[in-house]
């Protein structure tokens, strides 16, 4: 940049400085705009960082307590398989001794068997003495008969013959108990054969059973011994996995430690950035008041003719009893359900929307430069914009933003320093957020508005930088 020519007028001198301190500002302002979108985007990331390295941590606590789990499980199996093997082995001595409590019951059924025919054969054996006994018991009965005829001599023969027939009878007898014993033996020896067949079957079907019992754990041997080998493998991986895990975790900590500085750093140069448009500012505050400045002054007045104008309204809104002053101070922002971005309603949005337009709409015909002009109050609301402004909200959020902007609060340094400011004027440089990414460099020229001698806000006006 050139020296001044020290034959500029002052006039002249103080639009060039004027100009410069407003390119300067305008070019902080554009710079400081990046740095805040930057450090925004580096918040999220860090939030981001910060949210993936929280998840990054639980996956490495879950799978520390799977690797936990799968130690546990590869310990279990292997007992289990040492338990299984001892269980087996003591089926496999139970099962021998099965055999043979079979084979000792099939022995006793064959020696039931054998008893059985015994006891047949005795009992044919009695049979035959009884046969043997009857026939007798009739030769004695015949002799005894002979004896008699024989008379005296036959006597000697008649006692031979009674105790032949007392020997049979006797015999009779004999055998009659041994049959009934007989009888009585071989109901028990059926008996005891019919238990022992049922016991041989019982028998014959335990075997079968820890036969297949056996198997079985044969076969569940062999399937915990799997399980001890798989789980044996998965602790492995779970052991590979939880150590990539930690890592994985370490890196995403330092990574997010290192974009939280980042954006530390970035806030602080945003913030050391806003001060030097404040100092700017003030720069072009002073310059701007100059009666040679050409650049700003003109909207500098119209600013404040229209803060005059619109204070004056409302005061009469107020001392006819239009509005009372709490409703017309009210900070009462109430929500408009629905509305994207979010709209709001005020005790005094209704008043200013009837007496407000006609001098905001009139500001807009003194130059084509003039962008929008609207007073907004201490917490940053605006209740009525210009028309172009105010359209009926849409569904699409972005359109809302750029064409809806009435109602709405604006409480971001801008706007908070335009509705809060008690100097005579205060000029500001911003990029506008016309929504969808896009920005508008502009100026913004901001008079007090005081209803009633209390401090309601400010006019806002808006206008683009000379090119």
């Amino acid at each position: 940049m050139s020296e001044p020519d020290g034959n500029l007028q002052a006039g002249t001198l103080i639009d060039r400085v004027a100009e410069i301190a407003g390119s300067l500002g305008l070019e902080l302002t554009d710079v400081a705009g990046d740095v805040e979108s930057i450090a925004g985007n580096v918040e999220e990331q860090a939030n981001s960082l910060n949210e993936l390295s929280s998840q990054a941590n639980r996956v490495s606590e879950r799978n520390h307590r799977i690797l936990e789990m799968a130690a546990s499980a590869q310990e279990t199996a292997s007992s289990a398989s040492q338990e299984v093997s001892g269980s087996r082995e003591t089926m496999d001595s139970g099962l021998e001794k099965i055999r043979n409590l079979v084979q000792s019951v099939n022995n006793m059924e064959s020696q039931l068997s054998g008893l059985q025919e015994a006891l047949d054969k005795v009992a044919r054996v009695a049979a035959g003495i009884d046969a043997i006994a009857k026939q007798t018991n009739l030769l004695a009965l015949n002799a005894t008969i002979e004896a008699a005829r024989a008379g005296e001599a036959g006597k000697g023969f008649a006692v031979v013959a009674g105790e032949v027939k007392e020997l049979a009878s006797q015999t009779s007898k004999a055998t009659a108990e041994i049959d009934e014993t007989l009888n009585q033996l071989t109901s028990q020896a059926q008996h005891l054969i019919s238990m022992g067949t049922e016991s041989t079957q019982q028998a014959e079907a335990v075997r079968e059973g820890t036969e297949s019992l056996d198997g079985l754990l044969g076969k569940l041997q062999q399937a915990m011994e799997a399980v001890d080998g798989r789980a044996g493998d998965i602790a492995r991986d779970a052991g590979d996995i939880d150590e990539g895990s930690r890592q994985l975790a370490e890196t995403l900590n330092g990574m997010t430690e290192g974009v939280t500085q980042s954006g530390e750093t970035l806030k602080e140069s945003r913030d050391r950035i806003n001060s030097l448009i404040s100092t700017g500012e003030n720069l072009l505050g002073l310059v701007a008041d100059s009666q040679e400045n050409t650049l700003d002054r003109p909207f500098i007045e119209l600013a404040r003719e229209t803060a005059q104008q619109c204070a004056q309204v409302l005061e009469e809104a107020l001392s006819q009893n239009e509005i009372t002053q709490a409703d017309l101070f009210s900070q009462d922002y109430r929500a408009i359900p629905g509305t994207n971005p979010e709209q709001y309603m005020t005790p005094f949005t209704e008043l200013t929307d009837r007496l407000l337009p006609e001098y905001q709409e009139a500001v807009l015909e003194r130059d084509e430069r003039i962008v929008f002009c609207a007073c907004i109050d201490t917490e940053g609301y605006i209740p009525t914009h210009n028309k172009k402004f105010s359209k009926p909200q849409s569904d699409d959020p972005v359109w809302n933003n750029a064409n809806c902007r009435n109602r709405r609060l604006f409480n971001d340094r801008v706007g908070l320093a335009a509705g809060r400011n008690t100097k005579p004027f205060l000029l500001q440089t911003y990029r506008r957020d016309m929504g969808g990414g896009q920005f508008v460099l502009m100026k913004d020229v901001s008079v007090p508005l005081y209803v009633g001698g209390q401090h309601w806000g400010g006019l806002r006006l808006a206008y683009r930088p000379k090119n």
